[in-house]
């Protein structure tokens, strides 16, 4: 993974993460949550391809995490339902990342 798309994903990730206190407002939510779709859905594509010989356990599991999560949408209602559908995207694209790193042998993220 390129460095530049390191650092975009690391920001992606650490705002999803971020404590309760700092969640943005509900459009702000919302669009972390359409960044992390299309983020995620790109690394998902990338480990897809490779070959099931070679994928690890972990990439293995992120694929299915990733399948659930993203088709599940939302848990429950409220105010925090959007926040922490985000919350677990973002867990789930740094397992794909991970697993796209080791694939490529550049090491852990």
């Amino acid at each position: 993974m390129e460095q530049q798309t390191h650092v975009r994903l690391a920001a992606l990730t650490e705002r999803a993460l971020a404590p309760y206190t700092t969640r943005p407002d509900p459009e702000g939510v919302a669009h972390l949550v359409d960044d992390l779709i299309t983020c995620g859905q790109a690394l998902h594509d990338e480990v897809a391809q490779v070959p099931a010989a070679e994928r690890t356990p972990s990439a293995v599991d992120a694929l299915a995490e990733w399948s659930y999560c993203s088709t599940a949408g939302p848990q429950g209602s409220g105010p925090h339902a959007n926040w922490n559908h985000a919350r677990g995207l973002a867990r789930v694209v740094q397992k794909l990342a991970r697993a796209l790193e080791l694939h490529r042998g550049l090491g852990v993220l």
